[in-house]
C-alpha cells in the first residue's frame, strides 16, 4: 500500500535554547552553545519574545546565524507560522542554508525570482514547515510574494540600510539612462544656478563641476513635478534590464515625489525619501516580529533610521560578559611611509600576501584602484563571487574587487590573508554623498561609517586563530582612523590594532615590507611583537560616541516625519521633523543635521502653508529656514534653495555684500586684461608648485580674485596669506605644501595655525569677526594625536589640490564678470558680480564653505 501514515508532529521547546538539544544530530553539527550565545537566547526568551522589534548584537565571528536560526525556528515551531530569514545576499543565503542543513533545521531557498521558485519549497514556507532563506529584496520590492508573516530575521542588519533603502530609490545614470538624466537636469532646472546647470550639460565639465553634489526638493518646485514624473516614466519604455529595475523602484515612490529628495551629480542623479517608509510595506509592517542580527549595533538611531522604525529595543552582551574575539589584524597605513608613492607601497605588500580582497565605497574609487593590483593578476569582481567565494579562495595571485561589500565576505582560514581597504566609508550613494560633503549632517551617518569599517577590516579573521594583513590603502581613511575621537569608539581589539599599525607605519619603505613580510610568516618573530600589541590592548577603553543618546532621541522623530509626508501630511511632517531638530541643540557634533533637520522642516511647512493657504505657517518657515542657516555655518548648500516659495527675496550682507563692492571696484579698474591673464596664469602656476615662494604669493593672487583684499602679513609666525572681506570676514591661510609624502602634521604647525587669527586682529586693530577661521594647506591628510587635542575649533585642513580647483572656478568667474566692465551704471554691474558669485558659489560664505570641511581637530 502506497499510503503514507499522518507526519509526525515536530518536537517544541521552552526556549529556542532548549531546541539545539531536539535537533537531530548530523555530522559537522554544533552540539552545545557557546557561552555568549546562551545568554543572549536566554535574554530573548525571557524579556523581548514579545517585542515588535529586536535587534541582537553579537561580535563579528562569534557566531550570530545558529542564535538567530533558532529563535526563527523556535517561534516556527511554536507559533505555527510563517519565518523568513533574510540575508543581505544571495552568497549570504546559500551560507545560511548550509548552516541550517547541518543543524537540522528545516529552511528553503527562496532567493532569485519567485518564478522560479520550487513549488515543493513555497508550499513548505506557507505551511510554516520551513524557515523561508531570503534576499532584503524578497521582502522590499513593488510586489512582495512573502506575506503574513509571523517574523523576519534580518541578518547583518547593521548593512540592512543600503539594501532596504534601494527599493526606494531611482538611479539615473548619465552613461546608461541618458535621456532620462537630461530630462531631470531640465525639469529641476529652477532650484540649479544658470552655471549649475551648464555643468550638469557639458560634455566635460571643470573638475570641481564633475564631483559637485546637490539636493533639491520637489516639494519646493512641486509644478514641475509633472515633469519630473514625466522623466522618470520613459524609463519603463526601454526593455533593457537596467532601465526595467529603475523603473520597478520608480514605482514604489510615484506619487510621493514630494516626500523626496533629488540629488544630482555630472555621473548620476538618485531620488529618495531621507528615511525608507517601510511603514507601508505589509508583510515588513504586519510582521509580528521583526528580530535585526547585527556585529555593531551603535545607539545612536542608525538602526531606526536604517529600517525606518521608530523605537527598536537592543539585547546586547552585558558589560560583565567576556567579549569573544576574532583573529589578528596587522593593520598598516602606506600613506604614512615617509618617501614612497603609497600605491606602489600598498601593490608591494599585496604581491608579498599572494592574494588579497580590495573594497571600495563606490565603483566610482574601485575604478581608481588599478594601481593596487599587481601586474598580472587573475581579477575577480562582483558577478564573479554571487554564489559563493570558492573559486577566488582556491586561487593564487589574485585579487577580489568589490564596491560596497564590508559584510557578506566570509573568508576565514586560508582563503585570504589580505584586506585592502581604499576609500572613506562614508559616501556610498549619493545621498551618503550629499551629508557628508555638503551638509556636514555626517553625525547621523557616523555609526554606519564605523560599522563599515569595523566589518571591513574584518573580512578575514572570522575565527579566534585568523590572521590578516590589513592595508588601509588612501589617505582619508588614513586619517579617519587616525583621529583619537574615532579610535576611541572601536571595541578594544581593534584599537590596539589600529594605534600598534600607525606607530610602525611612520617608519621607511624597507621596514615597512620587512615588518609585513615577518606578519605574513607568522614565525616566532611576529610571536615576540605580540607582546607589545597586548600593551596596547591593556590601555584600550571603549567609550560611546558622542551625543549618540541625542541622536537617538531625534531619530524617533525623524522616522514619523517622513511617514507624515508620505502620507501627504506636510504640517505633521514639519512639527517632526522641528522636535527632531530640536533634540539637538546641545548636540555640538550635530550640528550638521540639526541644520539639515530644521531645512527639511521650513520646505515641508512651506509646503502646509502654501497647501493651505495659511500665512502663519509661510511665516513659520521662513524662520525656520533662517535657523537652518544659522546652524549649518560654515556651511551654506541651503541658499541656493532660498529664498522659498511665496517669500521675498534675502538681500546679501556682511562679506558677501564687501565682496560684491569690491569686485566691482577692481572689474572696473581692470583696462588692460592682457595683464590680467597673466597674473592668471602665473597663479595657477604657484598653486600648482610645492615652494613656499611662488605658492604664498599665488594664494593672495587668488584672494583678490575672490574679492578679498589679500596679502602676506608682516611679522613672526603670522600667516603666509589673509583674505579679509573688511571686518566682516577673514580667512587666514597657513600653507605647508612643502610637506613631504608620509608622516602627520605636528604640534608646532597646529600651534601657531591656532594663533593667526588673534594676531591679524591685533595687527588691524579690531576684534577678529565672529566666522573668522584659519586654515592650513598641507598634502599631508593625518593629524598626530596631541596635535588634534590643542587645535582651536577655527582651524582647519585642505589639501594644495582644494586650492587648485578653486583657482580654477575664481578664473571662470573672472572671465564671466570682465564682461561687465564697460557697464558704468554701479548698480547694474554689482548685481551681474552677485549673480556671478551666486552662479560660481563664490561667494566668500562659499569659499569658507569649500575651506572649512575637515577641522584640524579632527
Amino acid at each position: 500500500m502506497a499510503f503514507k501514515p499522518n507526519p509526525t508532529k515536530e518536537p517544541t521547546a521552552e526556549s529556542p535554547e532548549q531546541l539545539l538539544q531536539l535537533l537531530p544530530r548530523t555530522k559537522g553539527a554544533v552540539t552545545s552553545l557557546w557561552s555568549h550565545q546562551a545568554d543572549v537566547l536566554r535574554d530573548y526568551h525571557a524579556r523581548y519574545q514579545e517585542s515588535r522589534d529586536v535587534a541582537i548584537e553579537l561580535p563579528t565571528g562569534t557566531g550570530k546565524t545558529l542564535p538567530g536560526l533558532l529563535i526563527a525556528d523556535w517561534r516556527r515551531r511554536k507559533n505555527g507560522g510563517r519565518v523568513v530569514y533574510a540575508c543581505p545576499t544571495v552568497q549570504l543565503v546559500r551560507q545560511v542554508v548550509r548552516t541550517a542543513t547541518k543543524q537540522t533545521i528545516p529552511v528553503v531557498d527562496l532567493s532569485g525570482k519567485s518564478s522560479a521558485w520550487r513549488a515543493a519549497d513555497k508550499v513548505a514556507f506557507e505551511g510554516g514547515r520551513a524557515i523561508a532563506v531570503a534576499t532584503y529584496s524578497a521582502i522590499f520590492n513593488v510586489n512582495p510574494k512573502l506575506t503574513d508573516l509571523d517574523l523576519i530575521v534580518f541578518d547583518d542588519a547593521h548593512a540592512g540600510e543600503q539594501y532596504v533603502a534601494a527599493a526606494y530609490s531611482v538611479q539615473v545614470s548619465r552613461r546608461k539612462h541618458a535621456a532620462v538624466y537630461e530630462d531631470l537636469v531640465e525639469a529641476v532646472r529652477p532650484s540649479l544656478s544658470k552655471e549649475r546647470h551648464n555643468e550638469l550639460i557639458m560634455t566635460t565639465p571643470p573638475r570641481s563641476g564633475r564631483r559637485s553634489i546637490d539636493a533639491v526638493f520637489p516639494a519646493l518646485i512641486d509644478t514641475k513635478i509633472p515633469s519630473i514624473d514625466a522623466a522618470l516614466q520613459r524609463l519603463s519604455t526601454v526593455d533593457d534590464r537596467a532601465w526595467r529595475e529603475q523603473a520597478f523602484n520608480y514605482s514604489s515612490i510615484r506619487g510621493h515625489l514630494t516626500a523626496c529628495t533629488i540629488y544630482l551629480t555630472w555621473d548620476e542623479i538618485s531620488i529618495r525619501p531621507l528615511i525608507p517608509p517601510t511603514f507601508e510595506n505589509a508583510p515588513f509592517s504586519s510582521a509580528g516580529q521583526r528580530l535585526y542580527l547585527s556585529a555593531t549595533l551603535g545607539a545612536s538611531g542608525e538602526l531606526e533610521r536604517a529600517f525606518g522604525r521608530p523605537k527598536i529595543r537592543r539585547l546586547a552582551l552585558p558589560d560583565s560578559a567576556g567579549r569573544p574575539t576574532s583573529g589578528r589584524r596587522f593593520v598598516v597605513f602606506p600613506h604614512l611611509v615617509r618617501g614612497t608613492d603609497p600605491h606602489v607601497l600598498t601593490r608591494n605588500a599585496v604581491q608579498m600576501a599572494r592574494k588579497a580582497i580590495v573594497i571600495s565605497p563606490s565603483n566610482y574609487l574601485l575604478s581608481a584602484a588599478d594601481p593596487l593590483v599587481p601586474e598580472g593578476w587573475e581579477r575577480f569582481v562582483r558577478d564573479d563571487i554571487v554564489e559563493s567565494f570558492d573559486e577566488f579562495a582556491s586561487a593564487d595571485d589574485a585579487v577580489c574587487l568589490l564596491a560596497n561589500r564590508y559584510d557578506g565576505i566570509d573568508l576565514p582560514g586560508d582563503a585570504c590573508h589580505c584586506v585592502v581597504l581604499f576609500g572613506h566609508p562614508n559616501a556610498t550613494h549619493l545621498q551618503e554623498r550629499f551629508l557628508a560633503e555638503r551638509a556636514r549632517a555626517s553625525a547621523a551617518i557616523e555609526e554606519r561609517v564605523r560599522s563599515r569599517v569595523v566589518q571591513g577590516t574584518g573580512r578575514c579573521t572570522r575565527h579566534a586563530d585568523d590572521w590578516a594583513l590589513v592595508i588601509i590603502a588612501d589617505a582619508d581613511m588614513t586619517g579617519y582612523l587616525a583621529r583619537g575621537s574615532v579610535q576611541a569608539t572601536l571595541d578594544e581589539d581593534l584599537q590596539a590594532e589600529v594605534r600598534f599599525g600607525l606607530d610602525q607605519s611612520l617608519t621607511t619603505e624597507d621596514d615597512f615590507l620587512e615588518n609585513v613580510e615577518t606578519f605574513l610568516e607568522q614565525g616566532e618573530a611576529w610571536a615576540e611583537v605580540e607582546t607589545a600589541i597586548a600593551e596596547y590592548r591593556a590601555k584600550a577603553s571603549r567609550v560611546s560616541p558622542k551625543d549618540w543618546d541625542t541622536l537617538a532621541e531625534s531619530a524617533e522623530n525623524e522616522v514619523k516625519a517622513i511617514e507624515s509626508a508620505w502620507t501627504q501630511d506636510y504640517r505633521a511632517a514639519g512639527e517632526a521633523l522641528f522636535s527632531a531638530a530640536e533634540s539637538l541643540a546641545t548636540s555640538q557634533s550635530a550640528r550638521g543635521h540639526r541644520a539639515m533637520l530644521m531645512f527639511l522642516a521650513a520646505v515641508y511647512t512651506n509646503f502646509a502653508g502654501r497647501e493651505l493657504d495659511d500665512e502663519a505657517l509661510l511665516k513659520a518657515a521662513s524662520s525656520l529656514a533662517d535657523k537652518s542657516v544659522l546652524a549649518a555655518t560654515p556651511a551654506t548648500w541651503m541658499r541656493s534653495l532660498m529664498p522659498l516659495p511665496q517669500e521675498p527675496e534675502r538681500g546679501r550682507t556682511g562679506a558677501d555684500l564687501v565682496a560684491v563692492q569690491r569686485l566691482s571696484d577692481l572689474v572696473a579698474a581692470t583696462t588692460n586684461t592682457a595683464k590680467h591673464d597673466a597674473s592668471i596664469v602665473e597663479m595657477h602656476a604657484g598653486l600648482a608648485s610645492t615652494s613656499h615662494k611662488t605658492f604664498e604669493p599665488a594664494l593672495s593672487t587668488l584672494g583678490e580674485l575672490l574679492g578679498a583684499e589679500a596679502w602676506k602679513p608682516d611679522g613672526d609666525a603670522r600667516a603666509d596669506s589673509v583674505w579679509c572681506w573688511a571686518d566682516e570676514r577673514w580667512i587666514t591661510l597657513e600653507a605647508k605644501s612643502e610637506h613631504q609624502a608620509g608622516g602627520q602634521i605636528g604640534i608646532e604647525d597646529v600651534r601657531n595655525n591656532n594663533h593667526h587669527v588673534e594676531l591679524l586682529a591685533k595687527d588691524r586693530g579690531v576684534v577678529a569677526p565672529q566666522d573668522s577661521v584659519s586654515v592650513m594647506i598641507s598634502p599631508l591628510t593625518v593629524v598626530k594625536a596631541d596635535a588634534q587635542v590643542i587645535a582651536a575649533q577655527h582651524t582647519y585642513l585642505v589639501t594644495p589640490d582644494v586650492l587648485v580647483a578653486l583657482g580654477a572656478d575664481a578664473e571662470r568667474l573672472w572671465k564671466r564678470i570682465l564682461t561687465l566692465r564697460n557697464v558704468t551704471d554701479r548698480e547694474a554691474r554689482e548685481s551681474g558680480i552677485a549673480d556671478a558669485l551666486r552662479d560660481f558659489r563664490l561667494y566668500p560664505s562659499d569659499v569658507a564653505d569649500l575651506l572649512t570641511v575637515r577641522p584640524l581637530s579632527e
